[in-house]
C-alpha cells in the first residue's frame, strides 16, 4: 500500500512539474479549433502558422518525455530516443518559424520551396545527432540511465541562432515594405524565448521555455494574422494579402475553383458628383450584397479600390451567372427603394480553374482582369 502511495505521490510531483506545459498544450488545441472555425482559415500563410503551431505542440510534448524516462532503470532506450528526437526537432521550428516569416515578408511560396522551407539546419542537426550516436559529442546517456550534455552542443544552438539572424537581416534589407508587424515577431522570437531561457536556467526545476513558445504562438496568430492584416477596413471583406496567401495556395495544391473580378463601373463618377463618402457607401452597400449573395465562398476581397476578387471552389458556372443576376436585380432593388441615389453597376471577368490548368498568380490575375475590361468595354 505505501509502496503505491509512493508512486501516486512521485506521478503527481511529476505532473506537478510540468503543468504549464500540459496547459499550454491544451491551449494550443483549443486555440486551433477556434480558429479553424472561421471560413478563412486556409491559405499559404495560416497553413504555415498552422505548421508552427503543431510542432509546438510536439515539443512541448517531447520536452515532458525528455524528462520521464531520465534516471528511471530499465528505460534508458527511450530516455535516449526522446532526448536525441528532442534536440533534433527544436531545429525544426527554427525551420518552419524561418519559412513562415520569409512568406510574411515575399509572400511567396516558390521562393520557399527554392529554400526547402529553410531545411538545413534540420538536416544538418540530424546528421550530428546520427554521429553523436557513434561518437557522444552532443549528450550522452550513462548505463544507469542519466542524460548529460556534452561540450558539442553548444553547435545546435548555434545552427538555429544563425536562422534568426539570416531572417532580421533579410527583414532589415525589406524594412520600407514589409508591415511592422512582421518586425514584431521577429523581435518577439529573439528576446521572449531568451528571457524564458535565462530564467529557466536560473530558477532550476522550473520548464518555462517552451510554455513561453506557445504564449509567443498566440502573439503571433494576434500580430500577423488577425483582422487587423485580414479584413478590410472600409468594406470588412478580406484584404488583398489575405486573398494573395488564399489564391497562391489553391494554385500550388492544384485545387478546382472559379476566380472572379468586378469593378464597378463609373465609380469615379460617383465620387465626382455625389462625394467621397457617398462612394464609401456604394462600396459598402456592394460588398454586402457580394456577401449574402456568394455565403458559400470563404474568399470574398476587396482587391483594390472599386474592384474584388471571389475566389468560388463550391459554385459551378452556371450558379456563379445566376449569382451574378441576383446581384445585379439586388442593387437595381436598392436603387428603386431610394437606400442609394445612384445605379450601381458593374462587369466581370472570371476563369475557370481545373486541376490540370498550371497557372501561376500573375498570369490568371492577369487573364481574369483582362476578361473584366473586354465586359466592360461591351457595357
Amino acid at each position: 500500500m505505501k509502496l503505491y502511495l509512493r508512486k501516486d505521490i512521485e506521478g503527481m510531483e511529476f505532473f506537478l512539474q510540468f503543468d504549464i506545459s500540459f496547459f499550454s498544450v491544451l491551449m494550443l488545441v483549443v486555440f486551433f479549433i477556434t480558429i479553424k472555425a472561421r471560413k478563412e482559415s486556409k491559405g499559404t500563410s495560416i497553413n504555415l502558422f498552422f505548421r508552427l503551431l503543431w510542432v509546438t505542440v510536439y515539443l512541448l510534448l517531447l520536452e515532458v518525455l525528455s524528462w520521464a524516462f531520465d534516471r528511471v532503470e530499465g528505460y534508458y532506450y527511450l530516455n535516449y530516443f526522446f532526448n536525441m528526437m528532442f534536440a533534433w526537432s527544436t531545429s525544426l521550428i527554427t525551420c518552419i518559424w524561418a519559412s513562415y516569416i520569409d512568406y510574411q515578408i515575399f509572400g511567396s511560396y516558390e521562393r520557399l520551396k527554392r529554400r526547402w522551407l529553410y531545411a538545413h539546419t534540420f538536416i544538418i542537426t540530424g546528421a550530428l545527432l546520427l554521429i553523436n550516436i557513434f561518437k557522444p559529442f552532443i549528450f550522452t546517456v550513462s548505463p544507469v540511465n542519466v542524460y548529460s550534455r556534452e561540450a558539442g552542443m553548444i553547435v545546435l544552438p548555434i545552427l538555429n541562432i544563425l536562422v534568426f539572424v539570416y531572417i532580421a537581416y533579410i527583414a532589415f534589407k525589406k524594412r520600407r515594405s514589409i508591415q511592422k508587424e512582421v518586425v514584431l515577431v521577429i523581435l518577439m522570437y529573439i528576446i521572449i524565448p531568451a528571457i524564458a531561457a535565462f530564467l529557466q536556467v536560473l530558477l532550476f526545476g522550473v520548464f518555462i521555455l517552451w510554455p513561453t513558445m506557445a504564449v509567443t504562438v498566440v502573439l503571433t496568430y494576434i500580430f500577423l494574422e488577425t483582422v487587423s492584416t485580414s479584413k478590410d477596413y472600409l468594406t470588412g471583406l478580406l484584404s488583398r494579402h489575405r486573398f494573395d496567401s488564399y489564391l497562391e495556395y489553391m494554385l500550388t495544391h492544384n485545387k478546382e475553383f472559379i476566380l472572379l473580378m468586378l469593378d464597378l463601373n463609373d465609380f469615379k463618377k460617383i465620387n465626382d458628383t455625389y462625394g467621397h463618402l457617398s462612394g464609401d457607401l456604394a462600396l459598402k452597400v456592394f460588398s454586402e450584397t457580394l456577401t449574402k449573395k456568394f455565403s458559400e465562398s470563404r474568399i470574398i476581397c476587396r482587391y483594390a479600390g472599386d474592384e474584388f476578387m471571389i475566389i468560388l471552389d463550391k459554385y459551378n458556372e452556371e450558379e456563379m451567372i445566376i449569382e451574378l443576376e441576383n446581384i445585379t436585380n439586388s442593387m437595381k432593388a436598392i436603387y428603386d427603394n431610394n437606400e442609394l441615389p445612384y445605379m450601381v453597376t458593374y462587369s466581370y471577368g472570371y476563369q475557370v480553374v481545373t486541376k490540370d490548368d498550371q497557372y501561376i498568380y500573375n498570369t490568371l490575375v492577369h487573364e481574369v482582369d483582362e476578361k473584366m475590361y473586354i465586359h466592360k468595354s461591351m457595357k
